[in-house]
């Protein structure tokens, strides 16, 4: 190693080793301090004499109990009157009479002690305040503890409900089951099994790939088949709007509906909201999965439902079908066009017939009551249902309108207007299978 670097170590060990050596004592500290802070308090510069005692009390001495006076001296001068009061007091508690500066301290405390019990005074309401948030603090805590565990109690109760057992059909005997909807407040069940929340892509998915109760032919529902089991069976729809329970779930459309073309399309997947029939504006929603236990059950479901209906003395048979409202199903029937609710009743085969038309204005003032969705016996709808599409079979007069059922009356309406649509038939005539018979439907094709 280099001479000169160890030369120049060594001298660096002997600095610290000499510095240590004549480093000054606590003791020898101390009596410099006492002798700064004699000269600070004599020259009345009591903000540096409190640093001062500050690094007296540092040094880990015995210090004269004179320190404690002064010390509140100097507090008082520099405007702590309240802190001042509280050392000068703990001062004359340890020393009593035969404290050296007794007199001066009974002085200064005379002169703080009433700015001392404003002080004190508002001190105690800040403590109990401050009391008083905290336990407020604590029973919120307490509570928000309390309903988390309720609400986790009550998510498992759900999940396990809604994840082990599907709902089966037993009341109209339409032969499907389906999972139960859940209300929007649910979708995020850290419990749930299985999913209830997504994308069209991701509902379409979770259906084809579910097994329950053995089962693994679900699928998304259809407009049709969701007409008869929305609103029903489900635990979970908590959220109301109006009286309804609230929810909105992926459903395969249909043409015999569509409000305008491409609107509620076969082969595409729509949010629809239980208590309406309108696509909501989103891109995820509820997933409902169905399966079809019986199609015989589910064909003869709809098959006949028709209703023939005696009124003024004449006899006419409605079309009682499905996708119209009540208070045990809130599917809601689209409101369509003319042309549209034309095309539906000419394309329309049920109970065996195929001659179905839309209503005449004769038909709406002498056949068919104001309220005709009173007379119906299949899922009963609203008065607001009774306004439906009516259309003249003359070639002269080719008027159009639809039956306002708040004035009982009818009224003339626009081709692009959208109303309801009820299809009737002329009772008396035989059941065909094949082709069509002539009918006031036929003068109103492409009206």
């Amino acid at each position: 190693m280099n001479k000169k670097l160890i030369f120049t170590a060594s001298v660096v060990a002997l600095f610290f080793y000499a510095a240590n050596l004549w480093a000054l004592s606590p003791e020898i500290r101390f009596d410099m301090l006492k002798t700064k802070l004699a000269q600070q308090l004599k020259g009345q510069k009591y903000g540096e004499a409190l640093e001062t005692m500050n690094e007296i009390k540092s040094l880990g001495v015995a210090t004269p109990s004179s320190l404690d006076y002064f010390e509140g001296k100097a507090l008082f001068e520099t405007g702590k009157k309240y802190e001042a009061y509280e050392k000068l007091e703990d001062y004359l508690a340890k020393h009593g009479k035969k404290a050296k500066y007794y007199n001066q301290a009974i002085a200064y405390l005379v002169k703080a002690e009433e700015v001392y019990n404003k002080e004190k005074q508002k001190r105690e309401q800040e403590r109990q305040v401050n009391i008083a948030a905290q336990k407020k603090a604590r029973l919120e805590a307490e509570q928000r503890a309390r309903r988390k565990q309720e609400q986790e109690a009550l998510w498992r109760k759900e999940a396990e409900e809604f994840s082990s057992h599907p709902v089966i059909d037993k009341e109209f005997g339409t032969g499907q089951m389906w999972t139960l909807p859940v209300a929007e407040q649910y979708r995020d069940n850290p419990y749930l099994l299985i999913k209830v929340y997504g994308s069209a892509q991701e509902a379409t998915d979770f259906c084809q790939n579910l097994n329950v109760e053995g089962y693994s032919d679900w699928r998304v529902p259809t407009l049709k088949e969701f007409s008869t089991i929305s609103g029903k069976g489900s635990k979970f729809s908590r959220i109301k709007w109006g009286e309804k329970p609230y929810y909105t779930v992926w459903v395969w459309g249909s043409p015999e509906f569509s409000k305008d073309k491409g609107k509620f399309a076969k082969d595409k997947l729509y949010p629809i909201q239980n208590g309406q029939t309108y696509t909501d504006r989103r891109d995820h929603a509820n997933i409902m999965c169905v399966r079809t236990d019986s199609q015989e059950k589910f064909d003869k479901y709809f098959r006949n439902k028709t209703t023939v209906v005696k009124h003024k003395g004449n006899k006419i048979m409605v079309e009682d079908r499905y996708m119209v409202s009540n208070s045990e199903n809130y599917f809601i029937d689209p409101s369509v066009t003319f042309d549209r609710a034309v095309s539906y009743c000419k394309k329309l085969t049920l109970g065996g017939y195929n001659d179905w038309r839309l209503p005449t204005r004769k038909d709406i003032l002498e056949k068919l009551p104001c309220h005709i969705a009173y007379e119906l016996k299949f899922l009963k709808d609203d008065p607001l249902y009774n306004k439906i599409w009516y259309g003249s079979s003359s070639f002269v007069n080719k008027r159009k309108g639809y039956q306002d059922p708040s004035i009982c009356k009818i009224k003339s309406a626009s081709k692009t207007d959208h109303f309801k649509v009820r299809c009737v038939r002329d009772v008396g005539e035989k059941k065909t299978d094949k082709g069509k018979k002539t009918s006031p439907q036929k003068d109103m094709e492409g009206r």
